[in-house]
């Protein structure tokens, strides 16, 4: 199961449409209009956003405004955004007055200014985005965590004037770089990568500066309910989880049952994806079992995984009681797995934990899977 990172992948695709700059084509911008021999710009749309023309408003003193398509009603009067930089989508004629269809950055604003009012070029006043990265593994995609957890790491709104949160407060969590943007500001360039935080209120996405960010997932599991086997590092980073987890008891009484086998991360992702049973979440269908390469001689336990998951309301001494009677009938009695030798304990759970973002998805709000299997390195 991996609902998790089947999110994840869906929003990759909606991330690459993110505020609709790189999906919706040029074409689609201008409507039915009184402009006449208008001329389409689409490298506003382009991932590397390189060539793209941006204007800036000559005075910001007199009313300037925006039009709709058939010049029939003002939009906006531009001198109320005097810090924007406004992007060129196409340019047109209305009898011998030249028009710029323009947009703002996120294209919440976007209309037909007289091109007599605008000065080609970056605004100088406060942040501007000049350049726009889809690029993989640079610009977007892949897991970055909070670099330094006692340096603050403000994230800003596309314009950088107002702070979303703080990723200093979220040090626990791993961010999917959507995309990159470049901001200039006094002289000088900064990369900035677009993520996603969750926080009480909700997911709050902006614009972090990257250099505040260090690649790869977060080690930090402190006040996290609920990590997926694949957001865990390596057999250290879910030994420390299993170690410090309230929700982990459950765990660490199995792994007791099995004193001389180690637990591995490897192995515990096998245990938890080809031998576990789990909630069933949307996307759960096109389930696939992951690859068992560098392991051999596995035992999946799939009955102990089921007793679990059938009786995930129990106490943990119930369940624990009844792991035990289901691995002496498998033959793998005390002694057995006392006895064990080179193997590596695949362990995983999620002890019917109810999270807020499954209230819609499951009766109870609950996440409950387990899973149990040993296996020898090769």
């Amino acid at each position: 199961m991996q609902t998790k990172f089947k999110a994840a992948l869906a929003g990759v695709a909606a991330a690459l449409g993110a505020f609709g700059l790189s999906t919706v084509s040029a074409n689609a911008l201008v409507t039915p209009t009184v402009f006449k021999h208008v001329t389409q710009d689409g490298t506003f749309f382009a991932n590397e956003y390189t060539k793209v023309t941006p204007y800036h408003l000559k005075s910001t003193k007199k009313s300037v405004y925006m039009w709709n398509d058939m010049h029939s009603k003002k939009l906006y009067n531009l001198k109320h955004y005097s810090s924007y930089t406004w992007y060129q989508l196409a340019t047109g004629y209305k009898g011998k007055s030249k028009y710029v269809q323009v947009s703002n950055f996120p294209m919440t604003k976007r209309g037909w200014v007289w091109a007599g009012y605008l000065s080609k070029g970056y605004n100088s006043k406060h942040y501007q985005v000049v350049s726009k990265r889809y690029g993989r593994p640079t610009y977007a995609g892949e897991y970055f965590h909070v670099a330094n957890p006692n340096k603050n790491a403000y994230l800003w709104d596309w314009s950088h004037t107002k702070i979303r949160a703080n990723l200093k407060d979220y040090t626990n969590q791993s961010f999917y770089k959507r995309h990159s943007v470049r901001m200039a500001h006094d002289g000088k360039q900064t990369w900035y990568s677009y993520v996603d935080v969750k926080t009480k209120k909700g997911t709050v996405s902006g614009y972090v500066a990257s250099s505040l960010l260090a690649s790869g997932k977060t080690t930090n599991h402190a006040n996290t309910d609920v990590v997926y086997p694949n957001d865990f590092t390596s057999t250290t980073d879910y030994l420390e989880y299993i170690k410090d987890s309230n929700y982990q008891k459950l765990t660490r009484s199995i792994m007791a049952l099995f004193p001389n086998t180690p637990v591995d991360l490897g192995m515990s992702k096998i245990a938890a994806n080809n031998y576990g049973d789990w909630t069933p979440l949307d996307g759960d269908d096109d389930y696939e079992p992951m690859s068992t390469s560098g392991y051999k001689g596995i035992v999946g336990f799939n009955q102990v995984s089921k007793y679990l998951y059938d009786n995930r309301n129990a106490s943990n001494d119930t369940k624990i009681a009844g792991v035990k009677k289901l691995l002496d009938e498998a033959g793998y009695t005390q002694a057995k797995r006392d006895s064990l030798s080179g193997y590596k304990l695949g362990v995983y759970n999620i002890n019917n934990i109810k999270l807020s973002y499954l209230n819609d998805q499951t009766p109870d709000g609950k996440m409950a899977w387990y899973g149990l299997a040993i296996g020898k390195a090769e």
